[in-house]
């Protein structure tokens, strides 16, 4: 059952010298419950889609030129400011590249993880986000609750930080997550513990999960469909295994190889 479609989305920025055209007419589809990667180079598109997709191009100075963003039977992009706020963050969330840019500095991380939720969560009480909080971190495996809790994020490691961002994303029990490149800075080691983590949320959690990587090993492992950009198009897309064993694209064969 698809969840998620996306329909000759095209998405641009203005800038001195004229008009850049990051995503051009951008079409694909997401089924309940499973993993979904776009992958491609920097400056392929990849990450101003997923902005898309949760309404957040404009915080780039990006503009949605055409296009439909259908979930739920409904298109995003055509949506009141109430519903849509109703559905990012909550129906919809995404983990961010860099926890250090997307954290507060200046902020308790268990206040930042708390606020996630008791804005979606008006009417809980303090007791209900303080057990929210703890049983969203256990998910996470940040076991250190209290000591975490009560951190900046500059007194966390970079696994850690990664793993607040995820509590923030899941807390509200979302249905779709969007991972953009969530292993970004990582050591190998580390990055696996997040993978894998993902991996054991999107099966518990039952999540569609959309992430976005310029890793092929990552694509290939983690994924059940696979979706390739290149200079904001999707120039091939199908089943994972399928592409992987027969790419058709020149593009695609190169990024296998590489």
């Amino acid at each position: 059952m698809k969840i998620l479609e996306v329909k000759n989305l095209s998405v641009e920025y203005k800038i001195a010298s004229g008009i850049v055209k990051a995503v051009k007419l951008v079409s694909f589809d997401v089924n309940k419950g499973e993993s979904f990667v776009i992958v491609g180079r920097s400056g392929s598109g990849k990450s101003t889609l997923a902005a898309a997709v949760m309404d957040l191009t404009e915080i780039d100075g990006a503009i949605i030129e055409s296009g439909n963003i259908i979930y739920d039977g409904r298109d995003l992009l055509q949506m009141s400011f109430e519903e849509k706020t109703a559905v990012k963050g909550k129906k919809i969330s995404m983990i961010f590249q860099d926890p250090q840019s997307y954290l507060n500095p200046v902020l308790k991380v268990g206040k930042q993880v708390a606020e996630a939720y008791g804005v979606h969560n008006p009417k809980a009480t303090k007791e209900d986000i303080a057990k929210k909080v703890e049983e969203v971190f256990r998910k996470v495996k940040l076991d250190d609750i209290k000591r975490i809790s009560n951190s900046y994020p500059h007194q966390l490691s970079g696994g850690q930080k990664q793993r607040a961002l995820i509590a923030m994303a899941i807390i509200n029990d979302p249905e779709i997550l969007i991972a953009d490149e969530p292993t970004t800075g990582l050591d190998a080691a580390v990055q696996k513990q997040i993978l894998d983590l993902l991996e054991e949320l999107k099966k518990s959690l039952g999540l569609t999960l959309i992430m976005i990587t310029h890793n092929m090993r990552i694509a290939k492992k983690f994924s059940d469909k696979i979706a390739v950009m290149h200079n904001g198009e999707i120039v091939e897309s199908g089943k994972t295994a399928e592409v992987f064993a027969n790419p058709k694209h020149e593009y695609t064969k190169l990024l296998i190889n590489s």
